[in-house]
């Protein structure tokens, strides 16, 4: 990922209020004066060719050419005001300038103290966020922010602000927007929900969130899951960059044997996984141990996932859905005709994340599961979206493009699969195109010999449905 910086819509009660007049005044500035400016400019023209300007008409234009100063001057201000936000990066806080506070730039270097403004049997959003510098102090009025965007300056703040001395209210706020915040738009919850899913709490003990590894390059900012002998960070890459760390544990329970073949296949593993390049697939960026601990280090991508999207949004048109099938399938393709064949194992919805530009992204590579999984006695996979064969230790391809096809059956219906059984989504929805229902049918065949046999035949019947079913449609 990018180095990480949070923008979010912000406008103070002053700028809400010059904006609020603006707009109420627009048919005076906006279209009435222009029009009689017009209409004055006509007539002088036709004047001034049967006589030379008099003074009267010298300040007729000198009127007219007002009006239309103070229409562009208008018009750049409703756009000044209108488009203003609240940047924060490693280097600091960006506010909107202010005339009476002036500098609108806090670095974090200078700021003192973080606090709260506001009775405490308030709701948040009638709160303020103070900023406070040894020359000003700035506040954020968060009743012009909904409460995913406060969830991002608080995360933000909790990354790079550590000079700055936070007042507790600042906690008790964070506490109030979590509970505020719905899951599936939690800017910092979509992890830690969706990763959650994958294991259950056991008595391993993780880290602690602040520690340093990695040579002090790497700082573990907070718990994202924890399950059997692993669990998964977020983590800050070198003061700048948000990264996903998995951690595994060989258990000490087992002979000395089966634990040194257990780290020489989180070995073999880490290698094929680092090779990885695909702009759809997750980065994975580095493997290592430390303490007798394995690490994969991998991108964080910020994103709603597919599960979330259709649980929000219900099923999905048809035409997405072909447009994410067709990324879906290069993504397969790329993995199965790699030497040897990566095998996904846990091609599901919740794996794959809709970035703002319309790709998608695998953020969990399955192998980066296997690499935990293989090591702590996790099993791999969800069982509504994986095949027989899976089941029974024999992932092949082909179960990749069966839970493919489990995917696409759950964005079409909004349904889960239901396990070890093949899925049409003509039973849910008529209205459904008997061809990207019969793609989803063939995918999902109980036999393996009974599916596409690979990606590759996938593309030519997906693009031939994105001409018949063009994006809009």
């Amino acid at each position: 990922m990018a180095e990480l910086a949070v923008r979010v819509k912000y406008l103070s009660p002053q700028r809400a209020a010059a904006l609020a007049l603006l707009r109420l005044t627009f048919p005076v500035w906006g279209v009435i004066a222009p029009i009689a400016a017009v209409i004055i400019l006509i007539i002088s023209y036709f004047q001034s060719l049967h006589s030379a300007l008099h003074g009267e008409q010298m300040n007729v234009l000198l009127s007219t050419l007002s009006i239309g100063l103070t229409f562009g001057v208008s018009m750049l201000a409703l756009n000044w005001l209108a488009n203003d936000a609240v940047d924060i990066d490693k280097d600091g806080v960006k506010l909107p300038y202010s005339p009476v506070d002036g500098n609108s730039v806090l670095r974090w270097q200078d700021i003192t103290m973080i606090s709260v403004t506001g009775p405490d049997h308030r709701a948040w959003n009638k709160k303020e966020l103070v900023f406070v510098t040894p020359r000003a102090t700035r506040h954020l009025f968060l009743s012009h922010m909904d409460a995913a965007d406060v969830e991002k300056i608080l995360l933000a703040m909790e990354m790079w602000g550590g000079n700055a001395e936070v007042d507790p209210a600042v906690r008790t706020l964070k506490e109030q927007i979590t509970g505020t915040v719905e899951p599936q738009l939690s800017f910092t919850g979509m992890w830690e929900e969706e990763l959650s899913r994958r294991f259950t709490p056991t008595s391993f003990v993780p880290l602690d969130p602040g520690r340093v590894m990695r040579n002090g390059t790497l700082k573990i900012i907070r718990h994202l899951a924890l399950g059997g002998l692993s669990a998964v960070y977020l983590c800050q890459l070198e003061d700048r960059k948000l990264v996903v760390l998995k951690e595994a544990v060989v258990s000490d329970d087992t002979t000395e044997s089966a634990q040194a073949k257990a780290r020489e296949m989180l070995d073999k593993e880490a290698a094929l996984l680092l090779k990885i390049e695909h702009p759809n697939i997750v980065k994975v960026l580095d493997y290592f141990v430390e303490q007798d601990r394995n690490y994969l280090m991998l991108d964080y991508i910020n994103g709603q996932d597919l599960r979330q999207l259709v649980k929000q949004n219900g099923p999905q048109r048809e035409s997405t859905v072909i447009n994410w099938a067709l990324q879906m399938v290069s993504i397969l393709k790329y993995l199965h005709e790699q030497d040897p064949p990566l095998i996904h194992r846990d091609f599901t919805p919740d794996n794959i994340v809709l970035c703002d530009d319309g790709s998608i992204v695998v953020i969990d590579f399955g192998a980066a599961n296997e690499f935990i999984g293989n090591a702590t006695g996790t099993f791999v996979g969800k069982h509504a979206f994986i095949a027989p064969e899976q089941f029974r230790g024999k992932a092949v391809p082909q179960s990749d493009i069966y839970a493919f096809g489990c995917t696409l059956y759950f964005l079409l219906t909004g349904l889960e699969p239901e396990a070890l059984s093949t899925s049409n989504p003509k039973e849910q929805n008529e209205r459904l195109s008997q061809e990207l229902c019969e793609l989803v049918v063939s995918c999902t065949q109980l036999e393996t010999r009974d599916r596409y046999q690979s990606a590759s035949q996938l593309l030519p019947v997906l693009r031939g449905l994105m001409a018949l079913y063009p994006a809009n449609s």
